[in-house]
């Protein structure tokens, strides 16, 4: 997870740990809830293949 660029890290860190709502952290990026869900997703299927 470490190796993982900006902002998939985050996002996930975001969403998993600080359990903030896709609006949230839309906000925060000045992004919309749609990039933030994309991302998080992407995240989340980086992590599936590492853990391969």
């Amino acid at each position: 997870m470490q190796e993982f660029e900006e902002p998939y890290r985050e996002i996930f860190w975001m969403r998993t740990f600080g359990e903030l709502s896709f609006a949230e952290i839309a906000a925060i990026h000045k992004k919309s809830e749609s990039w933030a869900r994309v991302t998080y997703h992407r995240a989340k299927m980086k992590i599936k293949e590492e853990l391969k």
